[in-house]
């Protein structure tokens, strides 16, 4: 199964497309990512401009048709702070479902937390103790205390670079008393929460993100001899294509580079190697909270995750659907996957259920030169079969209705509107009264499609029937079709005697769909 996940963050909206195998192994296969900056306007004026949506909104259409392009079955999107908190964020969800289709999931800080949680645990180790996990976005900062068993603290505060930008930072080259006024902030929201980490003791920090990516880059630029050409700096602004992303954030490296970042302006940032341009004004606010947390964790280096928020989006479904996986793996039939996956949320009787659809297609083929069905109709039939009892999972009194009710509304993939309703109105039929033009809906069907549910219903019925204890006596059947009636001669394993009054009591609606009597022998 290939599943995009994409991330509608305060900087950026990410996307990553990645294939899962049944064992919840992922394979991240394309990554995309574009600088909106949501919370550019959100955390001043608590709103995001129209045309700022407008901008979201091409760039998810963009993504939805890459999504689609790498066949992806499933995109989960979600959205952080930057959304959560803007007064028209409701406004923005919507919009995107009306004009994409797109169902975004607004997370909570703690949520944000856990699923960054996972998506690291997926990808690293964790063990030897408590890892402390650091995610600075732009809007909020999450931190996680676990291993590789679970999760021991998840905390988010609203300490995002975007955020702290907007709030303390108004000069192009950073003041005194603008970084005085932010580290003041930085002491008040970090004491209580790093003291609550301490208390865990961990063994390692783990940075996410692209402002801790950023970071990284830069104090590893910073650290790196400089070779020049022709007056300018080895590489571009930005990470080098071909260069490896640093796995450290090297404390001495990083002290080196943020002397430089706190003495320069936004033209002399947009030159440092390995900043992005989107993160060109906030990358300040950033930079001064790792140097806190350098300093109050008293650690030397900074391990870098590539893992964070998609890959624990990913995880998470994957948690929550590893059973549809395993049914791929046994049955790569989509349709009858889909019935089947059905079958199973309504905790059907797997055996008797199976041994009926097996029965029913032996009458179909058995008797085709009298009505003259090919594959498509026999699979139908086959699948009402299989889902002919599912009715039970709401109440046996009437559960022919109800199997009709759960098959209409049971989101069957891959069939056609009119498919769903044949299969539907066969399971309907299996017992009690037969089709019937005072049925309002059995009347609204096509020609075709009601000599399909008669023709399904009447094999159904009688495969049923044949199975009558539920256990799986009548091993097979041959039907002939002899002159002006049909012989149906039974191979069972014991004494059938049931089975075949079951059979007879259900044949009247064979009978007059076929217009000609059956006769059950057990067969020699």
């Amino acid at each position: 199964m290939r599943i995009a996940a994409i991330d509608i963050g305060s900087n950026s909206i990410h996307m990553i497309v990645a294939e899962a195998d049944v064992d919840g192994g992922i394979t991240t296969l394309w990554r995309m990512k574009e600088m909106v900056g949501l919370g550019r306007e959100t955390f001043p004026s608590r709103a995001i401009p129209r045309e700022t949506i407008d901008r979201a909104i091409s760039v998810l259409a963009r993504f939805q048709q890459a999504a689609m392009q790498r066949q992806c079955e499933r995109v989960c999107a979600v959205a952080t702070s930057a959304v959560r908190e803007a007064s028209n964020g409701g406004d923005f969800i919507e919009r995107i479902a009306r004009t994409l289709g797109l169902d975004v999931r607004v997370i909570s800080g703690r949520e944000e937390a856990r699923l960054i949680y996972l998506g690291v645990r997926h990808l690293l180790p964790l063990k030897g103790g408590p890892h402390l996990v650091v995610d600075i976005g732009g809007g909020s900062v999450e931190f996680i205390v676990g291993d590789h068993r679970r999760h021991l603290l998840l905390e988010s505060r609203k300490l995002g670079a975007a955020r702290m930008t907007a709030q303390f930072i108004k000069s192009e080259r950073m003041t005194d008393d603008e970084r005085d006024a932010l580290l003041a902030h930085y002491e008040k929201e970090l004491a209580p929460i790093v003291g609550d980490i301490m208390k865990f003791r961990p063994v390692k920090v783990i940075g996410t993100s692209g402002t801790l990516e950023n970071i990284a880059t830069m104090s590893a630029a910073a650290a790196a001899p400089q070779n020049h050409t022709n007056g300018q700096p080895n590489g571009s602004n930005g990470a080098s294509a071909s260069a490896p992303r640093p796995r450290f954030i090297e404390r001495n490296a990083f002290e080196k580079m943020l002397q430089s970042l706190l003495r320069s302006n936004a033209k002399q940032r947009a030159t440092m190697q390995g900043l992005d341009e989107g993160r060109r004004d906030q990358i300040i606010a950033g930079a001064l909270l790792v140097r806190e947390l350098f300093r109050r964790l008293k650690v030397r280096r900074i391990e870098i995750c590539s893992a964070a928020l998609r890959e624990g989006i990913l995880v998470d479904y994957l948690s929550r659907h590893l059973p549809e996986l395993a049914i791929r793996q046994q049955i790569p039939d989509p349709r009858l996957r889909s019935v089947i996956a059905l079958a199973r949320r309504c905790s059907w009787h797997k055996s008797h259920s199976e041994h009926v659809a097996q029965l029913t297609v032996r009458l179909f083929d058995d008797t085709r030169s009298i009505h003259g069905f090919g594959t498509p109709e026999r699979d139908l039939i086959e699948y009402a079969a299989l889902l002919h009892d599912i009715g039970w999972h709401i109440g046996r009194a009437g559960h022919h209705k109800h199997s009709m009710y759960l098959i209409r509304h049971g989101d069957l993939k891959n069939f056609l509107p009119e498919e769903v309703e044949i299969i539907a109105h066969i399971a309907r039929y299996h017992r009690k009264a037969p089709p019937s033009k005072k049925h309002e809906s059995y009347n609204a069907l096509s020609p075709r499609a009601k000599k399909i549910v008669c023709t399904g219903a009447a094999l159904l019925r009688l495969a049923d029937g044949l199975d009558r204890s539920h256990a799986n006596v009548v091993r097979d059947v041959r039907c002939r079709v002899d002159g002006k009636d049909v012989k149906c001669a039974i191979k069972t394993r014991w004494d059938a005697q049931l089975e075949i009054w079951g059979a007879r009591r259900k044949r009247e609606l064979f009978e007059k769909v076929f217009k000609r009597p059956i006769v059950f022998e057990i067969a020699r």
